[in-house]
């Protein structure tokens, strides 16, 4: 459902490809070209998005409570986040990762359009699904270059709800 956008125009006329090429230096263009590792990683983040999308806002809320009550839990998550940040850096992902996080904002948002009146016990867990949601999207995203117990951490409260096949 959201194919998540490389950096090199698709879809288009080679053409307009040319065009694109001749404004942008050489070592751009070389740059903006995926990989096929980072075209599979996509595939599978653009998959767990698309999970996200057809989860019911109960099971987001579900997810967020739980995640609320896990105090042990925040330290292991937060040492996961940092082995993400740090791939995301190595690689230089930074437009990626801005395809992602916008992909993922549309998820949660079609997740909870039609919700109204929101408590306040509501809108902290839905806030804390949906960071979580970014936090194991990316995760997927450079699962290669994260150690194991990183992705299981970050991927670890959808696992149940999606049926992840990430382990």
């Amino acid at each position: 459902m959201f194919a998540i956008l490389s950096l090199w125009p698709s879809g288009g006329a080679v053409a307009s490809r040319r065009r694109w090429v001749e404004r942008v230096p050489a070592r751009s263009v070389a740059a903006a070209q995926p990989s096929r590792e980072l075209e599979t990683e996509l595939a599978s983040t653009d998959g767990f998005i698309d999970a996200l999308v057809d989860l019911p806002l109960e099971s987001w809320l579900a997810i967020g409570r739980d995640l609320v009550a896990d105090r042990n839990g925040l330290s292991v998550r937060q040492d996961a986040w940092a082995d993400v940040e740090a791939a995301i850096t190595r690689r230089d992902l930074g437009m990626t990762v801005w395809s992602v996080r916008d992909a993922l904002d549309t998820a949660a948002f079609l997740a909870s359009r039609h919700a109204s009146g929101w408590s306040r016990e509501k809108r902290c867990a839905f806030a804390a699904a949906h960071g979580a949601a970014e936090a194991a999207a990316l995760s997927v995203l450079v699962r290669a270059d994260i150690p194991a117990e990183s992705l299981r951490a970050l991927c670890g409260p959808f696992a149940t709800s999606l049926e992840l096949e990430l382990f």
